[in-house]
């Protein structure tokens, strides 16, 4: 009766529905057989492997206990936060008001304000107000954003990422209201979540993200006050994450930032409550992923090896919090760990612009590794700020970082007066660099006092062989003027749910390069796949006296049954202030050729006329001049086509404006374009 067809017409409802079901399963089919042709020979012997597991808990019949003696219980080292007041005036009556929302069971999610009910909800989608199965976690088709929702939304509660917010709280307020929260919410996710049923077994990511919540809960609160109770709900939500964790390993294909997560969840488990029965092999394992992943998911360079910028606060946080949590129980830490991380903050230092903002060259979701304080926190400073303190380095004291809390919570009351001492001392330098590993170009300059902050991309279409989080963006490149991004990547937008939104917000079409015939770079065959790859060539950069110049190409198009190659050469003038582009199309057949221009919301574009624009700030301003021979077209908001959208969060969507410069070309052509700082 809901489906809008009348109970009369039962043939045609079912009709209806049997075709959306076929179609549902092509789907589905077709995933899997483009997954099975991105994994290697290896793999499927994994894969088989984790199918018979998987087919073996399906009869596991929910948490069997620990049997652990409560005298062995871990004393887990407490930073000192006495003075936490002092250092921020407002903080008691922030985390107040969080704990306060979140005692009533409400939370913000993507900027969704929704109310999960008493008790929680534990498998809602609070965007769509459809719940999740309770059935067993193998069988749940998890990647249909469709019929339930995008499966991003309902977990971000199951992070259980509010729970050291809520420690914080106590132990700010002494509010025992607040301790009792956790503690009750404790016992019924375990009582809602019954192994191995539901959502919330599916992905080892979510699971290792839930360990270090409640690893970093109780860090705040402190263990000696727990009854009887609290322990073994706290030993059975390990122990039940751990076993899991131990037999699903991400590896091979799928071996990402979920494989860190994993880990770190594993090594807590074990080096925390050594006293459970398979501890000793969970910290190992723990252990040896995380020492074995530093040098691999953290390029020489301090990049990211999935080539998306937001992630890396993500990926280093694991490390930064491994290196912290090693300190802590005098583990011996291997010198690889902190070399990547003093190599994650050079490169941020590089690419952070004089308010903190940065290029969101591939994927952001949004994710965190943990949450410790209320509010949106700039989680790159807070980086540089935890390892400028930590490796004792003035310079990585960011030009518009304040202490933030998150430092004070992980290294407790002295790093203010270490930080201020930096701080003091502070010696911000950016210079142009190219990062070879990732493929990217950095052009940095000073006019007037105003920083000019150019990024240019020849990196890969994200990690083959899947791609999952990076975007066909060959050849792009992000600006900033006086603390302004002025030409933007993207952001993301949404991941299952997404639909065409997803497809346009990795496509070609939504970065500021060059796209042919209307096809994306990189060939999109799902969400996070794609299924042919560029191959960047001819890479060039030069810094001289007066001017600095990026080149490169890519063959993305050479599967076009005439091929393409594209080249791009950046040149700035550094007297002049001015950089010059120059997009080379090579090719013998005729191609319609579009040359994009994406715009952030908070500048305005003024046309002066012949492909002449304005383009301004509140303090800067700059002249887009391209090849006349091109035909402009500004779009503000279009779904038909989708252009004119930028994403500055996950679940966000704002109107902007994208300038596109479309061209037919027959044979080999040139188009010349300039952006002049004024």
């Amino acid at each position: 009766m809901g489906d809008g067809y009348p109970a009369t017409d039962g043939r045609k409802r079912e009709a209806i529905h049997a075709i959306a079901s076929s179609r549902a399963n092509m789907t589905r089919f077709s995933w899997y057989l483009q997954r099975l042709k991105k994994m290697p020979a290896r793999e499927y012997l994994y894969r088989f492997g984790q199918a018979f597991k998987k087919r073996a808990d399906r009869h596991v019949a929910g948490c069997r206990g620990t049997n652990c003696a409560f005298s062995r219980f871990p004393d887990i080292p407490q930073p000192n936060i006495s003075n936490c007041e002092e250092i921020f005036p407002n903080i008691k009556a922030l985390v107040a008001h969080d704990a306060e929302r979140t005692a009533r069971h409400q939370f913000n999610f993507f900027g969704i304000e929704k109310d999960f009910g008493d008790p929680i909800n534990w498998h809602l989608d609070p965007k769509t107000g459809k719940s999740w199965p309770l059935k067993f976690w193998g069988d749940i088709n998890y990647r249909d954003g469709k019929t339930i929702g995008g499966i991003k939304f309902a977990w971000e509660l199951n992070r259980l990422q509010h729970w050291p917010r809520m420690a914080t709280a106590y132990r700010l307020t002494g509010n025992s209201k607040y301790l009792e929260e956790i503690f009750s919410e404790l016992g019924h996710w375990m009582k809602a979540n019954p192994y191995p049923k539901g959502i919330n077994w599916i992905s080892g990511i979510e699971l290792g993200l839930r360990i270090v919540s409640l690893y970093y809960s109780l860090k705040l609160i402190g263990t000696k006050r727990l009854g009887a109770e609290e322990k073994t709900n706290i030993l059975n939500f390990v122990q039940l994450h751990s076993r899991h964790l131990y037999r699903y390993p991400s590896k091979y294909s799928s071996c990402a930032n979920h494989a860190l997560a994993e880990a770190l969840g594993l090594f807590i488990a074990g080096i925390v409550f050594p006293f459970l029965k398979a501890a000793t092999k969970w910290k190992a394992f723990g252990k040896d992923v995380l020492e074995r992943e530093v040098t691999r998911q953290i390029l020489p360079d301090g990049t990211s090896f999935e080539y998306t910028i937001p992630y890396l606060q993500f990926i280093a946080d694991h490390f930064l919090i491994y290196y912290l949590i090693c300190k802590d129980f005098k583990e011996g830490i291997p010198a690889k760990i902190e070399q990547r991380l003093r190599a994650v903050c050079e490169f941020m230092v590089h690419i952070m612009d004089n308010k903190g903002n940065i290029p969101m060259i591939g994927d952001d979701d949004d994710g965190y590794l943990l949450k410790l304080s209320p509010g949106d926190n700039n989680n790159f400073l807070s980086l540089l700020n935890t390892c400028s303190i930590l490796f004792k380095r003035p310079d990585w004291v960011h030009p518009a970082a304040q202490f933030d809390a998150k430092t004070l919570l992980l290294l407790g009351d002295s790093a203010i007066q270490q930080w201020e001492g930096l701080n003091g001392e502070r010696a911000w330098k950016r210079k142009s660099a190219y990062f070879k590993d990732a493929g990217l170009g950095v052009i940095a300059h000073r006019k007037s006092g105003k920083e000019i902050l150019f990024i240019g991309n020849n990196g890969p279409a994200g990690l083959e062989p899947l791609g999952g989080h990076g975007h066909a963006d060959a050849l792009s490149f992000w600006l900033s003027v006086d603390g302004q991004p002025f030409f933007v990547d993207p952001g993301t937008y949404l991941y299952h749910s997404g639909g065409k939104w997803r497809r346009y917000f990795r496509s070609t079409a939504a970065h500021n390069t060059v796209e042919i015939d209307g096809h994306d770079q990189a060939e999109q065959v799902a969400d996070f796949m794609f299924g042919s790859f560029y191959g960047i060539q001819d890479v060039y950069w030069s810094e001289e006296a007066d001017k600095t110049i990026w080149e490169a190409a890519h063959d993305g198009y050479r599967r076009l049954s005439d091929p393409v190659v594209h080249r791009r050469e950046v040149t700035f003038h550094k007297q002049r202030h001015l950089f010059t582009i120059m997009d080379s199309i090579t090719a013998k057949e005729k191609h319609e050729v579009k040359l994009f221009f994406h715009l952030h919301p908070d500048v305005s574009v003024h046309h002066e006329g012949d492909n002449a624009y304005l383009i301004s700030s509140d303090t800067a301003t700059i002249l887009l001049t391209v090849d006349k021979t091109t035909k402009a077209t500004i779009f503000r908001g279009s779904e038909d086509p989708l252009s004119g959208w930028y994403s500055p969060r996950f679940n966000r969507l704002q109107e902007t404006t994208t300038l596109v410069f479309s061209k037919e070309t027959r044979g080999n052509s040139v188009i010349e374009s300039e952006v002049a700082i004024l």
